[in-house]
């Protein structure tokens, strides 16, 4: 060892960790990321409607037919008829002079001559009677003519009186309403073998030994620790395997209804309910795991297309879709960041380029042409057809631009374990080992004259994955028209809702596919030479600061981690930019306050 000149000596160790082969998805070697994410739109209640009704369909009108009755009734009984020949009315007849009995002729004796002269009267009246009676009854019944009648006017009968008022149905008009539910996108699926992540960390680390000539045994002395990231430091990814799936999604549910009234005639109603539950493939890549592609479900020959050679792969099937794609390697490179004092890189990749016409794909997917509309049948009142009307549930177009994002933060922490030949008092322990940060190392009190102590320094780092999908994207969406005539009331005419885009929907939940902060582990540790505190005369320096790499085999007691749990993929994204550097941070306090390792 190097004597120690008078003051404080500082030492600087230049202190390299590397790492390789890691992980980039988790703690150790092997790990799988599988993720499906939806790119589109979804809505609720979306409402079109068009026309109106007027009128009711029991409206209480005056009726003409009572107002009419009531002046003839009126007039009848003005001119003297009673009530009751008003309402059934009377035949004419005329007058005709009751004639009586017929006369009786008296009998008399042969040479009885007063009563022979009153018997000629008797025959005369008699004659003169049967020729009246004879001459009436050519008109009038036998009753009428021996009784007679009076003269009458002929009244026509008016019969009961109508209501006086009518309940009718008014309606007049027509309307349509529709409403749908649903969400219409891509759905991306996509699943990536363990990639693999080679980290170098480089520290200068210092420390102040003190002069300890003039100090007594029970001294406490700090050592003045500081570390500062310097030097050589990387941070490289390296991508691996994928696989990859994109299909059309198409969940549609709704209805249409259309009334039409005309006034007198009624109403009728008609209309259709859809619910359509649709998915079709439309691109596969490496999903055997050797490599092939599908386009529409199908191997490219199977579609008449040219067999990719190599990447970018373009195929393009008309009418249904134009696929480029990619095999995306985001290698990631980059070092130490200054900023955060942490070790960053950043990779990114095209993955596929897609020109897809959704409803074309689903409705050929589906083999029912008619699945996303059509004509309906007319809406008749009797044999009079009052409404026509057909629709198209949806057309939509899609043409993203998707690529592979990923960053990574390295956030290290130099630590040390100090072996002490001698006993040493640390917070207030007798120790012959202490594990601390190195810029948290604590005082020591030194109880023996001398004391020889060796320095291991050795890392531990957490590692920030954030993968995403990247995307530029065009989206039409031309939701529910419907064409409509009623030709009665000369209406005809579109409607539709339109675009829901432009209704403040919410695109995309988030285009993050995973994000974990987790331990990387495989950096080697560095022994140092040791040095000595002596008392009553000269400390001595180490022999060199130049450190030798030796197998990390340094267990730190386990700390619960204020990171997130191992399940959780997608994090918010204030999450993403806030808590894991804090989170960090606490983390490391929390090892350090529990005294990682005392050993006596």
């Amino acid at each position: 060892m190097l004597p120690l000149v008078a003051g404080a000596v500082p030492v600087t160790y230049n202190l390299t960790f590397e790492t390789s082969g890691q992980s980039i998805w988790n703690t150790g070697s092997s790990y799988t990321l599988d993720q499906t994410n939806f790119i589109g739109a979804a809505w609720q209640d979306q409402t079109v409607s068009v026309g109106g009704i007027i009128g009711d369909e029991d409206t209480n009108l005056i009726n003409p037919l009572r107002v009419t009755y009531d002046v003839a009734f009126a007039a009848c009984t003005g001119l003297g008829f009673s009530a009751s020949t008003c309402i059934n009315g009377q035949t004419a007849q005329v007058f005709v002079p009751a004639l009586g009995s017929r006369p009786s002729v008296r009998s008399c004796g042969t040479w009885d001559f007063g009563c022979q002269l009153k018997r000629a009267g008797d025959l005369t009246r008699r004659a003169t009677y049967d020729a009246a009676y004879a001459t009436c009854r050519l008109a009038f019944s036998s009753t009428v003519c021996r009784n007679g009648q009076s003269a009458k006017l002929p009244v026509i009968a008016l019969g009961s009186a109508p209501p006086q008022y009518l309940e009718i149905d008014t309606r007049t008009g027509a309307v349509i309403e529709a409403t749908t539910d649903g969400r219409v996108g891509l759905e991306v699926g996509i699943k990536i073998d363990s990639g693999s992540v080679d980290a170098k960390v480089s520290y200068a680390a210092s420390l102040d030994i003190p002069d300890t000539t003039a100090l007594t045994v029970g001294s406490t002395l700090s050592f003045n620790p500081n570390s500062l990231l310097a030097g050589n430091n990387m941070l490289n990814t390296t991508f691996s395997s994928m696989q990859l799936s994109v299909d059309a999604v198409m969940e549609l549910s709704g209805s249409i209804d259309a009334e039409a009234c005309l006034a007198l005639a009624g109403c009728a109603a008609g209309g259709t309910q859809f619910d359509i539950d649709e998915r079709a493939p439309i691109l596969g890549f490496n999903q055997d795991g050797e490599g092939g592609i599908e386009i529409l479900g199908l191997p490219p020959s199977a579609l008449n297309l040219p067999v990719p050679d190599g990447f970018p792969a373009s195929m393009s099937v008309g009418g249904y879709a134009d696929v480029t794609l990619y095999l995306p390697q985001p290698d990631a490179t980059g070092g130490l960041d200054n900023a955060s004092n942490t070790l960053k890189a950043h990779g990114q990749d095209d993955l596929v380029d897609l020109i897809v016409d959704i409803d074309n794909i689903v409705t050929s997917a589906a083999g029912a042409p008619g699945l996303l509309g059509g004509d309906l049948p007319p809406i008749s009142i009797g044999a009079l057809d009052v409404a026509t009307f057909s629709y198209d549930i949806i057309n939509v177009g899609m043409g993203p631009t998707i690529d592979l994002v990923q960053d990574f933060e390295l956030d290290p922490t130099l630590w040390v374990t100090l072996a002490f030949d001698h006993e040493v008092e640390i917070l207030g322990n007798l120790v012959t080992e202490f594990t601390s940060m190195w810029d948290l190392l604590p005082d020591i009190t030194f109880l023996s004259d001398a004391t020889i102590v060796t320095p291991t320094f050795f890392l531990t780092a957490s590692l920030l994955n954030q993968t995403a999908l990247d995307f530029d994207l065009n989206f039409i969406i031309d939701l529910l028209q419907i064409e409509y005539e009623f030709p009665q009331l000369q209406e005809e005419g579109v409607i539709g809702i339109g675009n829901v885009l432009n209704k403040g929907i919410d695109l995309f939940q988030s285009p993050d596919l995973y994000s974990r902060l987790f331990d990387l582990q495989g950096f080697n540790a560095l022994g140092g030479d040791a040095f000595t505190i002596a008392f009553g005369t000269q400390s001595s320096l180490p022999d060199t600061t130049v450190t030798r790499v030796i197998d990390n085999t340094i267990v730190l007691e386990e700390i619960p981690a204020e990171i997130p749990a191992s399940g959780t993929l997608l994090l918010l994204a204030a999450g993403l930019l806030g808590i894991p550097g804090a989170a960090r941070r606490r983390q490391r306090r929390a090892m350090h306050d529990a005294e990682v390792r005392l050993v006596a």
